[in-house]
């Protein structure tokens, strides 16, 4: 399978952001906002397949724009950033080749994972993840500040973890978006 050529603001998806967005029926829109969005073949596997093993609701939405090309599945191949990321402890194979893939293809990465951003930012990667696509869309009038912050709960309701400070500074920031 040869690599999608990308151009523009690319998105790599790791598997919180796919996950939850789907939940809060946020992902087919939050797609929209970048020129491509590529998964790694293993995120697919963790997300997808082992989803539909034990029922995971997010997986028929997830599979359909697979189906529609929205989602490209990428086969991530051995690199030394890979062999170098194996010896990281906390990140799984689906983060290894998505901060692999991000860094190929000079695409932003989509991760919520504390472990997987902190080796984003060391190896200077473009970041985003969930908070990113919601303050992304009200910034560009996608969502209303209300509606972002009904998804802000909403995310948290659906299992989607942060600390109480960050969901507080969160809120806080959709909040002001309304009153600018």
């Amino acid at each position: 399978m040869r690599p999608m050529v990308v151009k523009g603001d690319a998105a790599v998806f790791d598997a919180s952001p796919l996950i939850f967005l789907a939940r809060v029926s946020l992902l087919e829109e939050s797609l929209k906002l970048f020129s491509a969005c590529l998964v790694a073949e293993t995120v697919k596997e963790e997300v997808v397949d082992t989803g539909k093993t034990v029922g995971a609701p997010e997986t028929a939405e997830l599979e359909s724009l697979i189906a529609k090309g929205r989602l490209a599945i990428e086969r991530v191949p051995r690199t030394s950033l890979g062999l170098r990321l194996e010896a990281n402890p906390r990140l799984s194979r689906g983060d290894r080749d998505s901060l692999v893939l991000a860094s190929e293809r000079t695409a932003r990465l989509m991760a919520d994972d504390a472990a997987v951003r902190s080796v984003a930012n060391q190896l200077d990667l473009r970041l985003g993840g969930t908070l990113y696509v919601l303050s992304t869309m009200t910034d560009r009038g996608i969502l209303k500040p209300a509606e972002a912050v009904d998804v802000l709960n909403r995310l948290v309701d659906s299992g989607w973890y942060c600390s109480a400070r960050l969901y507080r500074a969160a809120r806080a920031a959709l909040e002001r978006r309304g009153s600018g």
